[in-house]
């Protein structure tokens, strides 16, 4: 027994000695296949595809995770113009063995930046963002990093724009920082990277919820110093395009409207010069409508109208082409143009026609992001073990073979063998129970974006019989109301679980509206308990449509003055809902019965199972409707964000 044990710590002993040689070959090898690739940069004769797959086949290389890793990133990026499916295997098998090893913190940043590029040449949107702020964190994080500092401008930035566009701002604005940081120290004037970085600050200090004025001016003043020193037509385009953002901002229209003029000018000769080009034919069309708007706030309806027959020309011509943002873009520049007008027909169809395209953004959006993140987490879903295995595997065999320690051989591999298996058991219940929770987490995701367009077509039937009745000044300030409720629940539907107050806030602007909707024919109150409502997390969107059904089933067909109450109750894992209306109940409302539901009560319930899967707790919506009213009592999974 004590020979065995003796042994034992004799192999302990030896692994923990051996990686610290295999790490320092690895930075040696890696050191030396960086060295090569400088020079085959410097040498475009070669055929650099041919090289790396020449390496590929060396054994040296077989056993060294980051020299494979580099190696395999060498392919991808070789293969990625020409050969897009070899590419992305290459690049994931990178990431395969990259993520294995501690440490190799420049090879990590390049095959993450090289990731994201790669999906971003696929159209994978929101894989690209994951990897390329995967990439830009390590910048960000190590100040040491050793890698040539254009390719961290270039994955900052890159970075920084998708930011921008999911409406990261504080995010994209440090990196964007960063980058300029990163520029001042290089002694070459990188005139396209400046611009680009504060281009992007502009955008993200615009749309950002903190307006400063002050920012935008000196990032304005940035770009026109950098596009009259270069004199590049791109730059100049984006800064005119930016300076009429600035004065659009400041209600100065007819300054906006001379910059974008100058925009429209540049983008009609680009698509002069090439009628066939995508980006051309987006470019025009996008600034057209940015035109109507400001034409229309700046009352000048003749040359807006002008400009919308431009418009419906393009559409006409290349439908195919553009996509639904820009198609909505257009057509609430059309909107806008027939409220002020007073044509409210016109108005009302083209209300349909926003609404339905923005259903179809939100629907397409919601799809692409569960998908590819669907994709990201079954690469992340890998089990890492079985390599650490195999390697541990390898190395006892040699090592044993070097001793000749038969009865330590057959002893070791038994053992190692029971635990593979035994490891592999756990591993693969672990990955099951994973794939599971992560399977409901995209249901969720997925009922929460069939609930929304069902939102916004009930709310906004308000609006449509506003402008029926020639309504005009209620249309406006509803329209206003309601864009600022459609902000607060899309926010609020991206996030599994929102506080408390958030959702109340939501509900009491809904019932405001309503409120306005009904000629104020109802009350409502909202009564919540003691404890701070900031503190407790719920599912959002679950209450809303009850309080709907009430208004609409219970207060909409009442012949007197209505009343809605909401009552919360917190207990340690559920929260309590009572909803409350004094209605004729289901009953007298059409005939329906008293179990009816709704397209959103539905979603809710299927909602509420899924959550009770979950969180391992009952979930439970209870109705009670009759002549003197309608009680709807939710019980919903609670969660306290202070722990």
């Amino acid at each position: 027994m004590n020979k065995i044990v003796f042994f034992l710590l004799l192999f302990v002993i030896s692994c923990q000695q051996k990686p610290g040689k295999i790490v320092i070959n690895q930075e040696k090898m890696l050191e030396n296949l960086q060295v090569m690739s400088d020079s085959l940069d410097q040498n475009p004769q070669i055929d650099k595809l041919a090289f790396w797959s020449g390496k590929l086949k060396q054994k040296d290389f077989s056993k060294t995770g980051s020299a494979l890793a580099y190696i395999h990133y060498n392919l991808a990026k070789n293969l990625a113009k020409s050969n897009i499916d070899s590419s992305k295997n290459h690049i994931n098998i990178a990431l395969n063995l990259i993520e294995k090893e501690k440490g190799f913190n420049a090879l990590k940043f390049t095959v993450y930046n090289g990731a994201g590029l790669i999906s971003e040449h696929e159209g994978k949107f929101y894989q690209s963002v994951y990897y390329f702020n995967k990439s830009a964190a390590i910048i960000m994080n190590d100040d040491s990093l050793k890698c040539k500092p254009l390719a961290k401008v270039i994955c900052l930035l890159n970075a920084a724009q998708d930011n921008n566009k999911i409406s990261q701002y504080p995010k994209s604005i440090e990196q964007n920082q960063l980058a300029l940081k990163i520029l001042k120290k290089m002694p070459e004037d990188h005139y396209k990277y400046n611009f680009r970085a504060y281009s992007q600050l502009f955008t993200a200090c615009e749309e950002s919820n903190i307006y400063k004025a002050d920012s935008l001016l000196f990032y304005l003043k940035k770009l026109k110093h950098i596009s009259v020193k270069t004199n590049d037509p791109m730059q100049i385009r984006f800064t005119n395009e930016h300076t009429a953002h600035y004065y659009t901002l400041s209600s100065q229209y007819n300054e906006a409207i001379h910059y974008y003029s100058l925009v429209k000018q540049y983008d009609a000769g680009i698509l002069s010069a090439d009628p066939e080009s995508p980006v051309a034919i987006k470019n025009l069309y996008t600034t057209i409508a940015n035109l109507i708007d400001l034409r229309v706030h700046a009352e000048q309806f003749p040359e807006a109208e002008v400009l919308i027959k431009q418009a419906d020309k393009i559409e006409g011509r290349h439908l195919q082409i553009l996509s639904y943002y820009e198609k909505c873009l257009n057509k609430q520049a059309k909107l806008h143009y027939y409220l002020a007008k007073g044509d409210n027909f016109r108005a009302q169809n083209e209300t349909s026609e926003v609404l339905e395209l923005k259903d179809n953004i939100l629907r397409n959006s919601g799809i692409q992001a569960t998908e590819e993140m669907a994709t990201i987490y079954e690469l992340q879903a890998k089990d890492k073990s079985i390599y650490g295995l195999n390697k541990t595997i390898d190395y006892t065999t040699n090592r044993l073979e070097r001793n000749k320690l038969l009865l330590f051989i057959v002893g070791l591999l038994a053992l190692l063998a029971v635990s593979w298996v035994l490891l592999l058991y756990f591993f693969q219940r672990q990955k099951r129970q994973k794939q599971e929770k992560e399977k409901v987490l995209l249901q969720q995701q997925l009922l929460r974006t069939q609930m929304e367009p069902h939102f916004i077509f009930n709310t906004l039937s308000a609006l449509q019989s506003f402008i029926r009745f020639d309504e005009k000044e209620k249309s406006i300030k509803y329209l206003s109301q309601f864009s600022k409720l459609l902000r607060s629940s899309l926010e609020l539907s991206r996030k599994n679980y929102v506080p408390l107050d958030q959702e109340l806030e939501a509900i009491e602007n809904y019932l405001s509206l309503q409120q306005m909707r009904f000629e104020y024919a109802f009350a409502y109150e909202i009564i919540t308990p003691d404890t701070d409502t900031s503190a407790l997390l719920i599912p959002p969107m679950l209450i809303q449509p009850f309080v709907e059904n009430a208004i609409i089933h219970g207060i909409g067909n009442h012949s007197d003055k209505g009343a809605i109450i909401i009552e919360i109750f917190s207990q340690e894992n559920q929260l309590l809902v009572k909803i409350t209306d004094n209605g004729k109940g289901y009953e007298s409302t059409s005939n329906a019965k008293p179990n009816h539901q709704s397209l959103s009560g539905t979603i809710a319930r299927e909602r509420l199972a899924i959550l009770a899967k979950e969180n391992s707790i009952k979930t439970n919506i209870e109705i009670i409707s009759n002549e003197k009213g309608t009680v709807v009592l939710l019980t919903l999974p609670v969660r306290n964000q202070r722990y």
